[in-house]
């Protein structure tokens, strides 16, 4: 699948889960392992982005992976809840030292790692 593919079914999810904090519908975006790169991928309620692997490095972007605070609710992060991402390494774009997770509650993000990039 292409990265034009990806992108736009992780912006099809995310517009439709954004602000559905009390919606009935779920999704699990799963990724096998490979590198990943020019993502962007925003995380609404009740969806869960997992790499299909062992261990974190074995599924990797090096992407602005954008996370996900609720912008729609003014960034607050009390807002922001029922989420999860597992088994990534992330290396944010150049002039990024980290990666956000701005959550509440009932968003665990497991096996992770990112690497930080020089500016």
């Amino acid at each position: 699948m292409s990265t034009a593919s990806i992108q736009s079914q992780l912006d099809t999810v995310f517009s439709q889960q954004e602000t559905n904090q009390f919606g009935t519908q779920r999704y699990e975006l799963m990724f096998k392992p490979g590198s990943y790169s020019g993502l962007n991928a925003n995380i609404g309620f009740y969806t869960s982005i997992a790499g299909l692997v062992a261990t974190p490095t074995t599924s990797s972007s090096t992407a602005a992976t954008s996370l996900w605070n609720a912008g729609w609710f003014g960034g607050a992060p009390p807002r922001t809840f029922w989420r999860s991402t597992e088994n990534f390494s992330v290396t944010p774009p150049a002039g990024t030292a980290y990666e956000r997770w701005a959550v509440a509650q009932a968003a665990p993000m497991a096996g992770w790692t990112s690497t930080p990039t020089s500016a």
